[in-house]
């Protein structure tokens, strides 16, 4: 964990220029369009740079994200100044939103949850659970809750890369998120960036360079549920 931690703490500009290459087929925008047209008000948990967002907010809708990385709502600013929507950013914890209750029509957590498996390998079900929570709490009874997260970078078919993913992916579905399976290639302006950027994130260099392709093969899960507290 302390490399992740390390990147979104002192990293974010690095990070920020890695994601923004994800999606060449569109088909998490896609999805995102989706959500903003039967959502009017949504939090984005996890912001980090903005990634989600900066989609979000394009559409004209307010978002409000949080993070525990000051250093990644920086750069979430920076990139969300010239947005047709309305936005704000906090720092906060998933697992204690400093957010109102109802306030959202829908709320997204990219990519943050997964990080419970590895800081709490033995309790992270408690902080998933708790976490939740927290997103039931600030989503309107029967607005859209969406959970993103990796099922693998430089693969050929999608799974969860560790057993303790694989567990949590379980769970979401245990608890009604229902998975639908999105293509998010990387699209690199040349193979020494993706030898890089692979190389510093996901320790896959050796793929890159054996590959010598700026496209790199990415699978990622959308889960979704209604909210279901009434």
């Amino acid at each position: 964990m302390d490399h992740f931690q390390r990147i979104y703490d002192s990293e974010a500009g690095t990070y920020h220029r890695m994601v923004a290459t994800e999606d060449t087929h569109g088909e998490l925008a896609e999805r995102l369009e989706q959500l903003t047209a039967a959502a009017s008000t949504i939090v984005d948990i996890g912001t980090g740079t903005g990634r989600l967002a900066i989609e979000l907010c394009g559409h004209g809708k307010r978002v409000h994200g949080v993070d525990v990385a000051t250093a990644m709502l920086d750069v979430a600013a920076t990139k969300l100044t010239n947005c047709l929507g309305d936005w704000a950013l906090s720092v906060g914890d998933a697992r204690k939103l400093p957010i109102d209750d109802d306030w959202a029509d829908a709320a997204v957590a990219g990519w943050v949850f997964g990080h419970f498996t590895e800081r709490w390998p033995d309790s992270w079900h408690n902080e998933l659970n708790q976490a939740i929570a927290e997103m039931n709490r600030v989503v309107k009874p029967g607005g859209i809750e969406v959970v993103i997260d990796t099922l693998g970078t430089a693969v050929d078919q999608p799974a969860a890369p560790s057993t303790a993913l694989g567990g949590y992916h379980a769970r979401l579905e245990a608890m009604g998120f229902k998975r639908t399976v999105l293509r998010t290639d990387y699209r690199f302006e040349t193979v020494a960036e993706s030898i890089e950027l692979l190389d510093w994130f996901f320790g896959l260099g050796d793929w890159a360079r054996d590959h010598n392709d700026p496209l790199v093969p990415e699978f990622t899960g959308w889960w979704e549920r209604r909210n279901p507290i009434n």
